[in-house]
């Protein structure tokens, strides 16, 4: 009996080859119309796929012109949506031109998975309205993310303390020093938030509480090519 058992497990696992094997024939026929699209189409200038159209619930919009204008582009197996089930983490390589320094290529990350994102906009519906689903834009100006608003000077520890581990016990200065780079100015001083737009504080203050990365990213002088779009991180490979 014992005997049998290896060959038994060897025989079981070829079938499972097997049948894993048909199954991806099978989704690739099914969506063979898809697949051909899929490498005519840069997804990466439309506005719902790099999320524009959750502005101002989004992580900022310094590269979103650069998207739209098609200077970005996913490589080959990049363009492949089917094959996002198996990209957890969002990370995926593309190409960025500029026309007069080239083609280099670049890695694009998400900042979360899919259910983390999902999960940040579920948070901002319940804090403005209780509920888990609404209207994204309309519901970021009756969050807490709005306070700044207006004629304020400075993003002090009082108004972001605890947010997130960024921001646990933050001083007045680690904040101006936030704030600097954000708006990407010169780094003395205090960079007065009313020359901000009230998107962009609202934009700052929502990535403070839910994935200060990006900020961390800019504060120390990382070499990144471009900051942070939507919900995309831009770096060089």
């Amino acid at each position: 009996m014992l005997r049998f058992l290896p060959l038994k497990l060897g025989r079981l696992y070829r079938c499972l080859k097997l049948l894993f094997v048909i199954g991806l024939f099978v989704i690739l026929l099914m969506n063979t119309h898809n697949l051909f699209a899929s490498f005519q189409k840069n997804e990466l200038t439309d506005r719902r796929f790099i999320n524009l159209n959750k502005c101002p619930a989004c992580f900022g919009t310094s590269w979103c012109r650069k998207f739209m204008n098609g200077q970005i582009s996913f490589e080959t197996w990049g363009r492949l949506r089917f094959l996002d089930v198996f990209n957890v983490k969002n990370v995926f390589f593309a190409q960025y031109g500029e026309p007069r320094e080239g083609t280099r290529r670049i890695v694009l990350k998400r900042l979360g998975s899919n259910q983390e994102l999902t999960d940040i906009d579920q948070k901002i519906c319940k804090r403005a309205t209780g509920r888990p689903r609404c209207d994204l834009i309309q519901a970021m100006y009756k969050t807490e993310f709005a306070r700044l608003n207006g004629d304020v000077r400075l993003l002090t520890p009082d108004v972001v303390e605890g947010w997130s581990d960024l921001v646990h016990c933050p001083s007045q200065r680690l904040l101006d020093r936030i704030v600097r780079r954000y708006a990407e100015t010169k780094d003395s001083g205090s960079f007065l938030l009313k020359n901000l737009k009230d998107t962009e504080r609202m934009q700052l203050l929502m990535t403070l509480a839910f994935n200060p990365e990006p900020l961390v990213l800019q504060k120390k002088h990382c070499h990144i090519s471009g900051v942070e779009g939507n919900e995309w991180l831009c770096t060089n490979s």
